[in-house]
């Protein structure tokens, strides 16, 4: 588990496309997932949650989740 205490986050893959390290990571208790490049797991989670909060995911989940 990790990420804020808002919205937990996993890492369900790492791999490489092209030469760049790539991350998948689930927001827990959904099925959205998000493909992140980054050079390590802290960007990547940091990137992650700078996303949800773009999109506003963080409301919504919080919303569904009540």
């Amino acid at each position: 588990m990790l990420g804020s205490s808002e919205i937990e986050l996993e890492i369900v893959e790492k791999y490489e496309l092209l030469g760049e390290k790539r991350y998948r990571l689930r927001i827990r208790g959904t099925s959205i997932y998000l493909n992140i490049a980054a050079n390590n797991e802290e960007e990547a989670i940091n990137k992650a949650n700078k996303m949800i909060r773009e999109l506003s995911l963080d409301k919504l989940v919080r919303k569904i989740f009540r």
